[in-house]
């Protein structure tokens, strides 16, 4: 084609797909121009040059040639490439981000077109002197009816919405060239690099499936100018475009990711483009695959149907991944679950929720064949109680679902009527239902329930999300059970310890019942009530009639009895639990609970555990108290019934055994007249308790009277008193005191094996103790004790006592003397001295340890 006559070629250059290709171009072209007749359209020609090369290079095939001649009236750009595909120009209201480009050149140019070349193309436009009016635009040939050469086949994919395929196809297109646009950024360092990968896609997207897009654009773009809304595709293509399609989707699909995560992309591809291109591009790889292996293809589904189906599976999908969803969410919910109320607050309100159902509940077996209900969702007050009510033995879906282990699903009236009847009675709004066993192992720990008020069939993933969900219900009902066994476990342990603290302080078998009863209420009762079976049968706390008649029974059967009655406030359980010791029951503790009381196993074995124990500490206490009573009668037996009566002195005495908790112990007094009319005072405390210090006692008090009738000397007896405890064998040591008091001249001679000081109480000014030097207690085998001697003034009153006295666990002795020493100055006699002593040192209840006191008053002074 000549160019307005006789052109010269401007320029000439050739391209390849580097990412400065187009840039290089316009360059040229802008210098080219610069200094000629044409400068003043110089940009209008760099854009035509720009527009054309660009398509030259994203869509044709390189090398790319580019020409600028100079005319008499115009100037001519030529772009040749190897492709024989056609650039057209979309419709002026378009929307595609490519394409434009055509649009541009077509307005910029007088005229442009397509001429075939050499297997390729040569694209032209013609541009004028600024201010020449602009010719109508010449377009590309619109596409023939596509035709099947050797070696393709037709593919028919029938109508799709023009507007639809145009905007898919512009979408891809300008997928593409932001890319172009990245890499030749990347090269001029306007941005940074585009990844190899990248590059790699890019270039599969633009050139392994041209052919069939480009068809399919010229195809929409005839629908367009023809006013056709819908185009009708059919290609013919080789075998090699069905790979070439999985390769170009695939590679779309990559890149897309890429740019949405790198934010390359300034548009993603909206959801009805991803579909629109996996219909068409699978279609064509399946038609093409079939006819090749010379089967005759169905009818392609329609794009229409193609989102139909689409949207199925993505409700179904959007279904599973709600549900999958709820379970995360429940199962996190449920990990702080500690009790079955917190379980079904998460689990109920969940499946009512998911399923569409107007209530359901939570239902746990316990024992007995009933039914806890831990929590509800939508029923009514009287249903919850009925379902309270329920049994394991009844015919209704839970207990069912219970006792078989297996799922109950009603799906309407009938379903309902025919196999559960008591249901309709009992719940009429429920047409439909479903009860699910949670198990653990092969435990059923208890049911879910969920009801609906209209028929509804339950699919498989419906029943799949069901079963899940009472999956984890079972995993968490029984960890809150294990928590709970485990918080209970610590509070039973803790509440052990603390009986076993209040039991075994005392040894009063009434108290150590008080103690009992007390505990358990209301830890594991209401109300608890003792016996002692000792005749006449003592009661602790106020029996009733009932009972007392339970417990007499369990007092001769000697097993644990449970009885229950139905009262105004429900039931009542009464629990009676023996208290064997050695085969013998020494006591019977009821317990009375309201309905969850102890036919609760571990609440029972709780409460038969406390009643061994306290069954322990009774039958200690009695042993005690047998032992004790002995020893008593032994102690007193060996003590002196009464005391001499000797002329010029006055005596009193007390002996206190220790009070509950103490054994009798070896405390011991005497007063023994002297042939020469002196008189010996002892006193003295064996080490230990019961009735063999009291025996020791009564050796060593008879060893001393034998003993001081052949020397008097305190001395000398002490040391006898040594050597005889020693030969008793018994291992217990003992202090004792022994003064001979001369009541013509009140000389006193004292010696100590190891006891308390005794205490002088002047007639005038503070009692003191008298300074005696104590040698080692009796049994040492070290018989070395001191004598102190010393005179008493008429009205002195000596007070011997031992260390019970002065000494407790609360108080050190050296604070106990001093009291006593403070409360004995104004005594004024022997009896009044021993009550201020008792009374001051906080002994008149009784003295945690045996007590003995004797005191003795210096009257007047006898014959010399």
């Amino acid at each position: 084609m000549t160019v307005g006559g006789r052109a010269d070629t401007l320029a000439e250059l050739r391209l390849d797909a580097t990412p400065d290709a187009v840039a290089y171009a316009r360059r040229v072209a802008t210098r080219a121009l610069s200094g000629t007749r044409w400068q003043a359209i110089a940009s209008d020609v760099a854009l035509v040059v720009s527009e054309l090369a660009t398509n030259a290079v994203l869509h044709g095939s390189v090398p790319v040639y580019v020409r600028l001649r100079s005319g008499t009236s115009v100037i001519r750009v030529e772009v040749s490439d190897g492709s024989r595909a056609e650039p057209v120009r979309p419709p002026p209201d378009g929307g595609g981000l490519t394409g434009r480009g055509m649009a541009l050149v077509a307005f910029t140019a007088t005229r442009w077109g397509v001429e075939p070349d050499h297997g390729g193309k040569t694209v032209w436009a013609e541009l004028g002197e600024a201010g020449t009016h602009h010719e109508a635009v010449s377009d590309a040939p619109s596409p023939s009816e596509p035709r099947a050469d050797r070696g393709e086949y037709l593919i028919t994919l029938g109508d799709v919405p023009t507007d639809l395929l145009l905007a898919a196809k512009h979408h891809v297109d300008g997928l593409i060239r932001e890319f172009a646009l990245a890499a030749g950024g990347a090269a001029t360092g306007a941005s940074g690099t585009v990844p190899q990968r990248l590059a790699e896609l890019l270039e599969l997207v633009t050139n392994r499936f041209a052919r069939p897009r480009e068809a399919i654009k010229r195809q929409a773009l005839a629908a367009v100018a023809a006013g056709e809304p819908r185009t009708h595709l059919q290609l013919a293509l080789p075998l090699d475009a069905a790979d070439a399609g999985e390769e170009y989707l695939a590679a779309l699909e990559e890149i897309e990711s890429y740019a949405r995560a790198a934010r390359l992309l300034t548009l993603e591809s909206p959801p009805q483009h991803v579909a629109f291109r996996r219909w068409y591009v699978g279609s064509l790889v399946t038609q093409l695959r079939i006819a090749a292996r010379g089967g005759v293809p169905e009818p392609v589904r329609t794009f229409e149907q193609y989102l139909l189906d689409t949207l199925d599976e993505v409700v179904r999908t959007q279904r599973t991944a709600e549900r999958v969803a709820r379970l995360q969410g429940v199962t996190a919910a449920l990990a702080l679950a500690t009790t079955p109320e917190k379980v079904a607050e998460v689990v109920v309100s969940e499946g009512v929720t998911a399923l569409g159902a107007f209530g359901g509940g939570l239902l746990v077996a316990r024992d007995a064949g009933r039914l806890a209900v831990p929590g509800t969702v939508g029923y009514r007050e009287e249903v919850v109680s009925m379902l309270r009510a329920e049994r394991l033995d009844d015919r209704l879906p839970a207990a069912d679902a219970i006792r078989g282990g297996m799922p109950v699903w009603l799906e309407s009236r009938q379903d309902r009527d025919s196999r559960y009847p008591e249901l309709a009675e009992r719940e009429p709004n429920v047409v439909s239902m479903c009860a699910l066993p949670l198990l653990v192992g092969d435990r059923v720990l208890g049911a879910l329930r969920f009801s609906f008020d209209h028929p509804r069939l339950f699919d498989a993933d419906e029943r799949d999300f069901v079963l899940a969900l009472a999956a984890q219900t079972a995993l968490a009902v029984e960890r809150a059970r294990l928590f709970a066994a485990e918080r209970r476990a610590l509070e039973r342990s803790a509440f052990l310890a603390t009986l076993a603290d209040r039991i075994t302080t005392t040894l009063d078998p009434r108290r150590v019942l008080e103690q009992t009863t007390d505990l358990l209420v209301p830890r594991y009762a209401e109300r608890a009530v003792a016996v002692l079976t000792d005749e006449p049968m003592t009661s602790i706390g106020d029996p009733s009639p009932r009972e007392l008649a339970l417990m007499r029974a369990v007092t001769q059967t000697g097993t644990t009895t449970t009885t229950t009655t139905t009262g105004g406030d429900g039931d009542e359980t009464v629990l009676a639990v023996p208290l064997t010791v050695g085969g013998r029951t020494v006591a019977v503790l009821a317990v009375l609970c309201r309905e969850d009381g102890p036919r609760a196993r571990d609440e029972q074995d709780a409460i038969e555990e406390v009643a061994r124990r306290a069954a322990v500490a009774v039958g200690n206490a009695q042993l005690y108290e047998q032992e004790r009573r002995t020893a008593l009668t032994l102690q007193r037996s060996l003590l002196p019934q009464r005391l001499p009566t000797i002329g010029g002195l006055s005596f009193a005495w007390r002996y206190l055994p220790g009070s509950a908790g103490a054994l009798v112990g070896g405390d011991w007094y005497d007063v023994l007249p002297l042939d020469d009319g002196r008189v010996a005072l002892v006193i003295g405390d064996v080490m230990g308790h019961g009735i063999q210090a009291a025996a020791t006692m009564g050796q060593l008090r008879a060893s001393a009277r034998a003993h001081i009738t052949t020397d008097p000397s305190p001395s000398a007896v002490l040391a006898r008193l040594d050597e005889a405890a020693n030969r008793l064998e018994q291992g217990q040591l003992a202090t004792a005191a022994l003064a001979v008091l001369d009541p013509a001249n009140a000389r006193l001679t004292l010696a100590s094996a190891g006891h308390l000081p005794p205490l002088l109480v002047p007639p005038r000014g503070e009692a003191y103790y008298l300074p005696v030097d104590p040698g080692p207690p009796l049994s040492t085998g070290l018989p070395e004790y001191p004598q102190t001697r010393t005179t008493l003034e008429p009205g002195s009153i000596l007070l011997f006592f031992t260390d019970g006295l002065v000494e407790d666990r609360k108080r050190p002795v050296d604070e106990g003397m001093n009291l006593l020493r403070v409360a004995a100055t104004a005594a004024a006699s022997p009896d009044q001295l021993c009550d201020q002593a008792l009374a001051a040192l906080g002994r008149l209840a009784g003295p945690d340890d045996d007590t003995a006191l004797l005191a003795v008053m210096v009257n007047t002074l006898g014959p010399a």
